[in-house]
């Protein structure tokens, strides 16, 4: 099986202190990389959260996941990026995409992918210290240098979004991924496309897969807790769905609920049916969420991240601490 590597996205509904919690149990366990999400008016502010990140951790990297063009300009983004390698000591991953609900929850658009390739040039150069045509006159960030630009990852999900991660990224974050089936197989195409079009097959480059995540020795309280996130997952599908899926699609249609997104208590979930969850997610026993897990290396994932669900009501840091302890850590070791 190919090298494992495992981090944990957090969705900041919950208050600060949970947060910051969840942060040092995600290091203590042993994820490599804590990603936050970024949705200004339903999650507490990213830039905020990483930077007290930054602070309470020594190892874990650090990542957006992710931010936009929209409601961030890129000499924004530049300078809480660079900043944020300043104070983690070069542990941040950008990530960044068109804007899902940061933007929709504004009344906005989500950024094109000429603005988004124009913004992740931008963001690079002012991190670099480089000038930015801004208008009439140039623009540059004061502190900016080469070390203090991250890698930057693209969140793509559909083909064209896939390729331009391959030709500008150094990385892509694939999202609403089925877990069965070729679907994954065709993405890394398109990104693979992408890179020889960029002239990019020797760059550095990541794949992480962001997917929601719960084991539980009894799979089906798994499978019910993830389906907020395989809500999200087949909306406005790029692959097609399968009939159950479509059918769920089509109940969820004016029913999901921007200010709930991804949220463990979304109403608009009970339109997914247990047999569509495993289609979209790392849900299940154990043993299955192992066979899966390593499935999904094998194709070619550099990592995993979660997006953990907690089962019984319990807290999400509690599925932090299972998944580690029951998938994670067992195959990191060779016996799962």
């Amino acid at each position: 099986m190919a090298k494992c590597s495992f981090g944990v996205e957090i969705h900041p509904y919950y208050d600060v202190s949970a947060l910051m919690q969840e942060v040092a149990l995600a290091e203590e366990l042993g994820y490599d990389q804590v990603w936050f999400g970024d949705s200004q008016l339903i999650w507490r502010e990213m830039y905020v959260l990483l930077g007290a990140a930054a602070q309470a951790t020594s190892r874990v990297l650090l990542g957006t996941g992710v931010t936009n063009p929209v409601t961030r300009v890129s000499a924004v983004t530049a300078s809480a990026a660079a900043t944020l390698q300043e104070l983690s000591g070069g542990r941040l991953t950008l990530g960044i995409g068109n804007g899902f609900t940061s933007v929709n929850t504004m009344g906005r658009k989500p950024a094109t992918l000429a603005r988004l390739e124009q913004t992740v040039d931008e963001i690079r150069a002012l991190c670099r210290g480089d000038r930015v045509p801004a208008g009439s006159e140039d623009t540059r960030l004061m502190f900016g240098a080469p070390e203090k630009c991250p890698p930057i990852a693209v969140a793509a999900s559909g083909p064209k979004m896939l390729r331009l991660a391959g030709r500008i990224g150094d990385g892509v974050i694939m999202a609403r991924v089925a877990m069965e089936g070729d679907m994954l197989v065709r993405m890394l195409e398109c990104i693979h496309d992408g890179r020889r079009e960029g002239g990019r097959d020797e760059v550095p480059f990541q794949t992480f897969l962001s997917v929601s995540a719960a084991v539980a020795e009894d799979g089906s309280k798994a499978v019910a807790a993830v389906r907020p996130h395989v809500a999200r997952s087949i909306l406005k599908p790029f692959w097609g769905l399968s009939p159950a899926a479509a059918a769920a699609a089509d109940r969820m249609t004016g029913r999901y609920d921007n200010y709930q997104h991804l949220n463990p208590n979304a109403a608009h979930a009970d339109s997914v049916p247990d047999e569509v969850v495993p289609e979209f997610a790392l849900a299940g026993t154990p043993a299955r969420c192992i066979d899966t897990a390593r499935r999904m290396f094998d194709s070619g994932i550099d990592q995993i991240t979660i997006r953990p669900y907690a089962v019984d009501g319990l807290p999400r840091a509690s599925m932090i601490r299972a998944f580690a302890e029951q998938v994670m850590q067992p195959m990191l070791r060779g016996d799962g």
